[in-house]
Formats: structure tokens, C-alpha cells, sequence
């Protein structure tokens, strides 16, 4: 397309007057989109039609990838080339990556976090621990450009809010100095999730297998790979023991502890092999597992504001930079009320066949729940939300040590835990 030929004839022209800097990619490609003005001159809808009406494609540089709903390639140079991406459900992977360059808003809008990971041990090339700490994060709408630096000092993530989103993205081929592209999970592992090792892959289908038909030896099989195991092949066993026994609803239900035991009994074998290191697993395993519940519960609400929240839930990790996200995508409203008001609804929406009380599975959420709620996000003590209940006669919260126990139970449900996290 017209549009994209100008783009990228503007880009070489620039950094071959850099010497095709890698350094200087980012600031040259953030600044031809600027120039270019896509959004005014580009529907997404015309790259579609093209694609449909055209006979001959440029080279479709990620036809094995699955990044994007699809990805579509729309210019290739010697040493950059220009994709869009269309988004139809979202991603909070937190990645670094392996090339440098910049994107652009074309459609819709996203929750983009960076995020700062100081290494503590290389595991090996591939597996790292350290920790994982918010930098800062931003609503992207129509038209943001983002520059992309390659390697750790531009680590993110991308949430898009609407469906379908779709962004503009020149980047070049990877840069030598920063070829591992890792993935981090919070809040303590960073892996190259396109490192592959089929023992290892195999001996994790293999745990599935066992654990899923319930072999009356699978704990005995488990726990013989982890005494023999790398901390890596340790972490990706453990993680499918995780999912599979630490997520039994009917035992939850039933107050029955029989699968966590199990779990726990596996993880002893890795703190024997792997001391301390093994207490980095359970909070990453811990967090993956908020997440995926989150993720779950958002695709089957259809309102868009309700979406949204959600997604802050998800992906921004404090009150203040909650409350800060809503007020700039709804800057005539107040945001405690607003968020006050969406937790409301939520807790009164079940979902149509299923067993749980609400579409956010949380139990026993209703108006003094929300009003020791209403405290918590505008920042008050259990001290201050007390006197406020005291003051007010016809609140819905006692006073008295009830507040304390309602603050404590909000806090300790894995949908807010982050949300109001010390």
C-alpha cells in the first residue's frame, strides 16, 4: 500500500544517513509515524480490502508466528520492515524484545505497562530469577506512538481494550547484542519462551497424563523427575502440578485440603534439590493463576466498561494507578464511585449456568462489603473507614471489629489482593 511505501522509503533514507544505527532505530521510526500521520490517512479496513484484492503480497515475515488476529506485512526493506497487527483478545505477556523500532494506535485503545527486572541468578541463557517491578503504565488511545528498544531496557506489556485493536509496527531484524527475547513471570522468573528442549517438553506432557487419569503412581513418578531435575524442567513439572491440584473446586468447596497436600509434598522434593530457589515458584504460580481467572471472567462479560475494569485488574497492580486509569478514560466522573459502582454490578451479574454466586466469584459481597470496599480505594485505615462507619447511622458496616474482618477478606481475595497489596 501507497501509504506504507512512502513510510518505509522515509525510514531507510534516515537510517542510512545513521549508518543504520540500531541505537538510532527507535527515535527514526517513532518519528516517521509521527510524520506519516496514519490514523487520519489509513482505515484498517482498506489494509483488509488490499489483502483480499491484491495478487502478489510482500514477504509475510511472520506466517509461523502467532502474534496478531492475524499479522499482516506491509513493507519489507534490507534492514526493517513494517506489520499490523490486528488484536482480537489480549495479551498480558510481559516480554523484552530481540529487535528495536517503534508502534503506533491505529485502532482501538491499550493498557501499556513497562516494567524495570533486576537479575539476582542466571539459572542458564535461557531461565532467570530476579524481580519484576512496575515502571509505570499509560492508556494508549488512537494515534500513541511507543518506541521499542531491544533487549531488558524496554520491557512491557500490551492489554488491548477493544476488539479488535490494531497497531502499526516497524521494527527491525533482531539485534545481535539482545537475541533472547524473554518472557517474565511475575514476580520472580524471566524464560525464553522460544527455547525448546523436547525432554523437557515431554516429561511435562507426561506429568499431564499421569495426573489427569489419576495413575495410583503419579506422585511417586513426579516426584522422582524433581529429585532429578534441573531447577528449569523443575519449574515447568511443578507449574502442571499446580494447575492441575491446586485448582479442585469441589474440594475448595468442601474445605478438603487432600490435593493442596499433594502439591505441597511435591514441592518439598524441589526445596530438598533446589533449596531456597524453590520458594520463588508458588507466588509465580500464584499470580499466573490470578491472572488466567481474571482472563476467564472478563471473556464472558460483555459490558465494556465492566471489560475494562478487569483489565485493570489484571494488569495494573495498585489502587493509585487504578483509580488514575479510570479518571483519564472517564474524566467527568468520579473514579472511586465509578469503581465502587462497577463492583456493585458485577457482584449482583451471575453468569447463566454456573454455580458460582457472581460473575467474580467472590462470596458474601454486598453493602458493607462495598462500603469497607469504598475505603480501601480512597486509601482510608481500618481505623478511619471505623470512624466513618461510626459517623454515619445508617451504614451498612459495624463500627466495631467487623471492618477489620470485611478489609481483611477483600483484601485476601485473589481478584483485589494486588489491588491493595502493602
Amino acid at each position: 500500500m501507497r501509504p506504507f511505501a512512502e513510510l518505509g522509503a522515509l525510514i531507510e533514507g534516515a537510517w542510512r544517513e545513521k549508518n543504520y544505527s540500531e541505537e538510532t532505530f527507535p527515535a527514526i521510526a517513532s518519528g516517521a509515524l509521527s510524520d506519516s500521520k496514519l490514523p487520519a490517512r489509513v482505515d484498517p479496513w482498506d489494509i483488509i480490502r488490499w489483502v483480499h484484492s491484491t495478487t502478489e503480497l510482500p514477504e509475510q515475515m511472520d506466517l509461523t508466528a502467532n502474534f496478531g488476529n492475524p499479522p499482516i506485512t506491509l513493507y519489507v526493506g534490507p534492514r526493517f520492515f513494517i506489520d499490523a497487527y490486528y488484536w482480537l483478545d489480549s495479551t498480558t505477556s510481559i516480554h523484552q524484545h530481540s529487535f528495536s523500532g517503534a508502534f503506533q494506535v491505529l485502532l482501538g485503545s491499550s493498557v501499556h505497562a513497562r516494567y524495570n527486572f533486576e537479575k539476582e541468578l542466571e539459572i542458564n541463557p535461557h531461565f532467570l530469577t530476579g524481580r519484576i517491578s512496575l515502571s509505570e503504565v499509560s492508556l494508549l488511545e488512537k494515534g500513541d506512538i511507543r518506541e521499542i528498544v531491544s533487549g531488558p531496557r524496554f520491557i512491557h506489556s500490551l492489554f488491548h481494550l477493544d476488539r479488535p485493536s490494531v497497531t502499526i509496527t516497524i521494527r527491525s531484524y533482531k539485534a545481535p547484542s539482545d537475541a533472547v527475547q524473554f518472557s517474565y513471570l511475575k514476580p520472580y522468573l524471566a524464560r525464553n519462551p522460544f527455547f525448546t528442549d523436547a525432554l523437557l517438553k515431554r516429561k511435562v506432557q507426561t506429568v499431564e497424563l499421569l495426573l489427569r487419569m489419576k495413575h495410583p503412581e503419579a506422585d511417586k513418578f513426579v516426584g522422582d523427575i524433581i529429585d532429578s531435575s534441573d531447577f528449569q524442567t523443575a519449574h515447568a513439572v511443578l507449574n502442571s502440578a499446580f494447575d492441575f491440584l491446586c485448582h479442585r473446586e469441589l474440594e475448595e468447596m468442601l474445605g478438603v485440603t487432600r490435593s493442596r497436600d499433594r502439591f505441597q509434598a511435591l514441592l518439598g522434593r524441589a526445596r530438598m534439590k533446589h533449596g531456597a530457589l524453590s520458594d520463588l515458584l508458588v507466588p509465580v504460580f500464584e499470580e499466573e493463576a490470578r491472572q488466567h481467572d481474571i482472563s476467564r471472567r472478563r471473556a464472558e462479560i460483555k459490558n465494556e466498561d465492566h471489560r475494562f475494569f478487569l483489565a485493570l485488574l489484571l494488569n495494573v497492580p495498585d489502587r493509585a494507578r487504578i483509580l488514575s486509569l479510570v479518571k483519564q478514560r472517564f474524566p467527568e466522573q468520579n473514579e472511586v464511585d465509578l469503581v465502587v459502582q462497577w463492583v456493585r454490578e458485577l457482584t449482583a451479574t451471575k453468569t447463566f449456568g454456573s454455580r458460582e454466586p457472581n460473575v467474580l466469584g467472590v462470596d458474601n459481597f454486598f453493602e458493607p462489603e462495598l462500603f469497607v470496599f469504598k475505603g480501601l480505594l480512597e486509601g482510608l485505615t481500618i481505623e478511619e473507614i471505623q470512624a466513618r462507619a461510626a459517623a454515619e447511622p445508617q451504614s451498612p458496616a459495624k463500627p466495631d471489629s467487623s471492618v477489620a474482618d470485611i478489609a481483611a477478606y477483600i483484601k485476601n481475595l485473589s481478584m483485589f489482593r494486588s489491588t491493595f497489596a502493602v
